[in-house]
């Protein structure tokens, strides 16, 4: 085997009330002007005014921008970024789900870096450090405390593209269940799935080690054990707090491998129609699950047994598929439904955005099995 690294961020702050350290971990980063990066549901839910007043009791300068929009746009993001020249923080602290997460580390890169933030679109085009970031999620599903990636809606040309570097790690995450309680019901069940999606295509992915499978493996249990009971009863804080871990560990996995042709569709069809990422990579889940099967049975039937399936004695195919009966199963408690034509898209987009996936190299270059747009046109075809 080739030389290979595994990469991720230094320090996690985990269990109910880990919020309350986040001034210990400013001032460990030599911090004293802080600008959080939030959303509006983050200050309506008050979750905002408790985040402050903890830096408060620190004795923290502090700013915050709490304009995030869903999927956000690079107009979004110029924004966020002019809040941040102007704050001129020390430390940033993103809060809330991914997309604050994704604005925090593109305001603390472009604090250090001149240009259009569209010029570091790619792979490790990011050339210096920005301030210390620390993360803290709100939502079980992104994982965006832990990767090295930001990913921005270009309205203009209707697609999401990715900046992918080693200075959007931060500094520290804090995974506090406490914030995640009063997540809605929808909202609890498309998260879960976007890491139950990270988890699966990071595990089955050609770029995949034997760091990224074990912690895979252990993400997917977790989320087949504690999604369902974070859904029925959002006040069930252990089944919160793995739900959690869960999101870290694929976040912490695939952003060593990236992902593969599910989240590739989703930014092709999320860049047209604006659907949460969430939803499309829980309901394209189990058609790609189908189509990369044949290429790694061994791994879905892996995937099998953490969802608790009776695979023993079968066959590595068959074994495979029930894999795929357990995702289907999950997603039907859920409420989601795996029909491309329930979401409003046109099947005459189809051929688009067989074109517009395939365009996602870093994505498609990890599937496990070579794809082709008959394929993907086939797929999207076969679940309209």
């Amino acid at each position: 085997m080739a030389p290979q690294c595994f990469e991720t961020m230094p320090r996690i702050r985990f269990g109910a009330g880990s919020v309350e350290t986040l001034g210990e971990e400013v001032r460990r980063l030599e911090g004293s002007r802080v600008l959080i990066v939030t959303d509006p549901g983050i200050v309506k839910a008050g979750v905002l005014e408790a985040v402050k007043t903890v830096l408060d009791k620190a004795g923290l300068a502090v700013t915050a921008f709490t304009e995030v929009e869903s999927d956000p746009s690079l107009e979004a993001a110029r924004a966020c970024v002019q809040a941040a020249a102007f704050a001129r923080p020390e430390v940033v602290v993103g809060v809330g789900g991914g997309s604050s997460l994704d604005l925090a580390k593109v305001a603390a890169v472009m604090i250090a870096n001149e240009g259009p933030i569209e010029a570091y679109f790619g792979m490790e085009l990011v050339p210096r450090p920005g301030v210390p970031l620390i993360l803290i999620p709100t939502t079980a599903g992104t994982g965006s405390e832990m990767t090295s990636i930001s990913v921005l809606s270009d309205t203009h040309n209707q697609v999401k593209k990715g900046i992918v570097s080693r200075h959007l790690f931060a500094r520290a995450a804090i995974l506090d269940p406490l914030l995640t309680l009063e997540l809605p019901q929808r909202v609890t069940a498309i998260t879960g799935m976007d890491a139950l999606v990270h988890a699966i295509e990071s595990y089955v992915g050609v770029r995949a080690t034997v760091f990224t499978d074990t912690l895979n493996l252990q993400a997917i249990r977790l989320v087949a054990g504690n999604l369902r009971p974070a859904f029925a009863n959002g006040r069930n804080l252990a089944a919160r707090e793995n739900m959690l871990y869960a999101s870290c560990l694929a976040g912490m996995a695939f952003s060593n491998t990236q992902n593969g042709l599910d989240h590739a569709l989703a930014l092709a069809i999320g860049g047209k129609y604006h659907l949460p990422h969430g939803l499309l990579t829980a309901f394209l889940l189990p058609w790609v699950m189908e189509f990369n099967a044949i290429a790694v049975p061994h791994k879905f039937a892996r995937i099998a047994e953490a969802f608790g399936e009776p695979v023993a004695g079968l066959p590595a195919l068959e074994a495979a598929r029930r894999a795929v009966a357990a995702v289907r199963a999950l997603l039907a408690d859920l409420g989601i439904s795996t029909r491309l034509g329930d979401y409003g898209v046109s099947r005459q987009d189809i051929p688009a955005i067989a074109r517009a996936a395939l365009g996602a190299t870093r994505l498609i270059g990890n599937n496990p099995r070579t794809v082709t747009e008959a394929d993907v046109v086939g797929m999207l075809e076969r679940n309209y």
